[in-house]
């Protein structure tokens, strides 16, 4: 799957708009079903990507908080489980998003910059945009299945 943008699955919070001084997205894989505290831990070594980057303002509709990658990441399920980083300098706004509780350590939170967070059983209500692919060879394989 190659997935170029997320979106939030925004709950109501003031404004319409939500900007912030910077903002970060990075993408990979995780070797394991739940997080360490350490951020970097969590990643298969040399697999974290960043996906999208800005140095200044950046400004997201608050009603549909969609985020547009730089860089499409080519998401491979035999590589590991999806890992994604979403990092901003502290500001005054925000995402206000649904969660819903997990039954693992799927979310870790902490001070921008910091090494290391607290884990959480809850996470944001998120969707993974992008397009799925079957090469030639895997449609061939389900079409002869089919004989």
């Amino acid at each position: 799957m190659a997935i170029n943008s997320i979106t939030f699955d925004p709950s109501p919070g003031p404004g319409t708009e939500v900007t912030f001084d910077e903002f970060h997205v990075y993408m990979g894989y995780c070797a394991n079903d739940e997080l360490s505290a350490t951020y970097d831990a969590n990643y298969v070594n040399g697999w974290k990507y960043k996906v999208f980057e800005r140095t200044s303002s950046v400004t997201f509709h608050a009603s549909d908080p969609t985020i547009y990658f730089d860089t499409p990441f080519f998401y491979v399920p035999a590589n590991g489980n999806l890992i994604m980083d979403i990092a901003w300098p502290d500001g005054e706004d925000e995402f206000y998003t649904y969660s819903s509780g997990t039954t693992g350590l799927t979310c870790v939170h902490g001070a921008y910059g910091s090494p290391s967070g607290d884990q959480y059983m809850e996470t944001s209500h998120l969707f993974i945009n992008g397009e799925m692919t079957l090469n030639q060879m895997t449609f061939a394989g389900i079409k002869a299945s089919f004989r």
